[in-house]
């Protein structure tokens, strides 16, 4: 196939994999991948065939590698209001970290791997100003299977608290008998559900995360704690769900 044509048919893989962002769930991710993986694993199989037949395979990589990045900087360029640009990078990269990277990843093909290692250089030059790096499926899917607690307990474990320290045991009461008496609250702990094991993933991945649990747990447990030994049950409610937006933009998407 065509350099140009595979080029045109990674834009519209990527445009599609829009759609999929609402399955990165942990209830549904992995048979949704799998689905996925099987429809587009001609597009794999086509771009490593095209690189290793190329007569210059670095052009071929760099030529591919170039699609997306350069569609989706093209569109954000195009977004004029600061917060709707900001909100189309985050769309942006939960796509390509939850789906297109894992999709041509999966197949572990040496090419393709060449092409995603570009790509994700590509991707992160100007204007996108929210990084991302490399993801894969296994690492995605291994994340949703941690700890139920996830965020609070690799905070505890930073700190030397134990499983069962008071910290814990009264964040988890509060999370099973308040939050999740109201649909809101329910909402917020399924929202945390579905973010938290890959965010722990990827803060664990991070020279400092020592530095980033200690941030979390000042800026946001201690404060929920607090709250909650005041019985102020609500306002705890906004600081938690804050914490879970705000790692969100930092970690989930990066």
């Amino acid at each position: 196939m065509e350099l140009e044509a595979l080029q045109q048919k990674l834009i519209d893989f990527f445009v599609e994999m829009q759609d999929y962002r609402q399955f990165f769930k942990r209830k549904l991710y992995a048979d949704t991948f799998k689905e996925c993986y099987e429809k587009h694993r001609g597009l794999v199989a086509d771009i490593a065939e095209a690189c290793e037949k190329a007569d210059d395979q670095e052009k071929a990589v760099e030529t591919l590698a170039g699609a997306i990045p350069d569609y989706a900087h093209g569109q954000i360029e195009s977004v004029k209001s600061k917060n709707k640009k900001e909100g189309l990078q985050i769309d942006y990269n939960m796509t390509m970290v939850t789906f297109v990277i894992p999709v041509l990843d999966y197949a572990k093909n040496v090419y393709c791997s060449r092409v995603i290692d570009r790509m994700v250089e590509r991707w992160n030059e100007p204007p996108v100003t929210m990084k991302i790096s490399r993801s894969d499926f296994e690492s995605l899917q291994s994340g949703f299977k941690s700890h139920p607690c996830y965020i609070t307990t690799a905070v505890c474990a930073s700190r030397n608290q134990g499983d069962n320290c008071y910290e814990l045991n009264l964040l988890r009461d509060y999370r099973d008998h308040y939050l999740s008496s109201t649909e809101e609250g329910e909402r917020i702990v399924e929202e945390y559900y579905n973010v938290a094991p890959t965010i722990v993933n990827r803060i664990n991945r991070q020279e400092d995360a020592a530095r980033i649990y200690d941030d979390i747990y000042s800026s946001y447990l201690r404060r929920c704690i607090e709250l909650i030994q005041a019985d102020e049950m609500e306002e705890c409610r906004e600081v938690y769900a804050s914490m879970v937006e705000d790692l969100e933009k930092k970690y989930l998407f990066s």
